[in-house]
């Protein structure tokens, strides 16, 4: 963990905002998909709604949210300013939105023609990104953000490796040709869920973790023994299972326990935080109970289909969602209160805690865990509903005191929606506190309290006494504007 952080390199706030606010977009549009679709979205992992709805989740909230992360925590962490901060947030932003949309409709409508123009806007925003990371990193201190760098770079190497095999399937799907899809399924997940999103969590986790949970720092052993290892056996067992070599399961085992080793490090970091919980905590606590989950579930013995599909709702959903949710409680409001001291800007609000309140972030976070709790459930109920009306059942089971199979379903849909409407709605909130925030002229800020950039200019003498408290006027009725914009909490 590096304790030092290098503000000054830091990019505007509002180039990473853009992505965070379209993360909950996202999200309600995947979760209007399986509650509009039913139980015939979990009938079958290749299933029109499944489909759609897990790259809305995947592009739209997970690499959304993470490229505008990554935005700010490489200049500060490790000192990798990327070039063209202003043009490639914007570039990025647009070309990810606009192939996130179409790709999903080619699933939804099973649309080539969507797949053909999806291709051109989602190869050039991943690319643009991995260009712009990859110059920043090769320009980085060398002894800066080591931990969060051994994540972040084999995370980029990832995802180098799931674009073309991404575009390589869109393609398949557009112009029709013979590929081993199965194949290049297995691969692609596996490189985008746990190279890409899985890796980057990690390497984030060990910076932000003792930062905002304020706990002891992961020991270097551990942070060492995870950024090698990990990417290490997830190519080894890429290759393998592509090979069909017969160390492929012991190399998959060897995978699992690595993220049990991370999850259970993070669990015991999280119970020596002296402070109460809040909903960050909350939901690193259940992105770490998701991560075991997954590996257990793995190994259960269950129906092959519904495995697949309970698995990636708990690792999406569960692992990584709540991850991602959580880290945008504390970097939010981070970036917000940072951004009005260095531009000597009134802050609107008494505390950072109260930009975005902890009590509607945990609000949020039972609902996450509701919706999580009732697709995870609704899956077995979605694979046994084709033969629902040929079971017999006993007299006290009859099927009319058994809940319909698309109700946990379309319940637990409805349950996300609502949570990323609530998500949105704060994030939201928070946008318009930093734009009510702006001076209303440019070249005239404010100081961090009302006067103190008249009276600094008093003390040097370049403003008389009378001048000083007509500016001081002046600034009051602003920052009475200002708060007069601020939603209520």
């Amino acid at each position: 963990m590096r304790r030092v952080l290098q503000l000054e390199r830091r990019p505007g706030a509002m180039l990473s905002l853009r992505f965070f606010l379209t993360a909950p977009l996202c999200a309600l549009l995947a979760g209007a998909l399986l509650a509009w679709q039913g139980d015939a979205a979990f009938a079958s992992r290749w299933s029109a709604g499944a489909l759609a709805a897990t790259h809305l989740f995947a592009l739209g909230v997970l690499s959304m949210t993470m490229c505008g992360a990554l935005m700010q925590l490489l200049p500060v962490v490790a000192g990798a300013e990327l070039p063209w901060p202003a043009a490639s947030a914007r570039a990025i932003h647009a070309l990810l939105c606009v192939g996130t949309a179409l790709l999903a409709g080619g699933f939804w409508w099973t649309a080539p023609t969507l797949f053909a123009l999806a291709l051109a806007p989602l190869l050039l925003a991943l690319a643009w990104l991995l260009c712009a990371c990859t110059w920043a990193l090769l320009r980085a201190p060398k002894d800066s953000g080591a931990a969060m760098l051994g994540g972040v770079r084999p995370a980029l190497l990832a995802l180098a490796g799931t674009v073309p095999l991404g575009a390589a399937m869109a393609a398949a799907m557009a112009w029709p040709r013979a590929l081993p899809l199965a194949d290049l399924v297995g691969l692609h997940a596996s490189w985008g869920l746990l190279g890409w999103v899985a890796l980057l969590i990690v390497g984030v986790a060990f910076q932000v973790i003792p930062m905002f949970q304020v706990t002891p720092p992961y020991p270097p052993l551990v942070t060492l023994l995870l950024s090698a290892l990990l990417p290490a056996t997830l190519l080894a067992s890429s290759a393998a299972q592509a090979s069909g070599h017969w160390s492929a399961p012991l190399l998959r085992a060897v995978l699992a326990a690595l993220f049990t080793l991370f999850a259970l490090w993070t669990f015991s970091l999280l119970a020596r935080r002296k402070r109460p919980a809040d909903a960050t905590t909350l939901f690193w606590r259940a992105s770490m109970g998701s991560l075991l989950a997954c590996v257990l579930l793995w190994y259960a013995p269950l129906d092959t289909q519904a495995r697949a599909i309970a698995t990636g709702v708990l690792f999406m959903l569960g692992f990584a969602g709540s991850a991602v949710m959580g880290m945008l409680y504390k970097i939010v409001p981070f970036l917000l209160w940072q951004h009005w001291q260095e531009r000597g800007l009134p802050k609107p609000l008494a505390s950072i805690r109260l930009v975005i309140p902890d009590g509607r972030a945990k609000a949020q976070f039972w609902l996450h865990l509701a919706s999580l709790m009732l697709l995870v459930g609704a899956v077995p109920l979605a694979a046994w509903q084709p033969h629902w009306p040929a079971q017999p059942r006993p007299p006290h089971l009859a099927l009319a005191q058994m809940p319909p199979p698309h109700l946990p379903l379309r319940v637990g849909a409805l349950a996300l929606m609502a949570s990323a409407a609530l998500l949105g709605a704060s994030l939201a909130r928070a946008a318009l506190i930093a734009r009510a925030a702006q001076p209303l002229h440019p070249r005239e800020p404010l100081g961090d309290t009302v006067g103190s950039h008249v009276a600094g200019r008093a003390d040097q003498g370049g403003v008389h006494r009378r001048d000083a408290d007509k500016a001081e006027h002046v600034a009051l009725k602003r920052l009475d504007a200002v708060r007069a914009e601020i939603p209520p909490v």
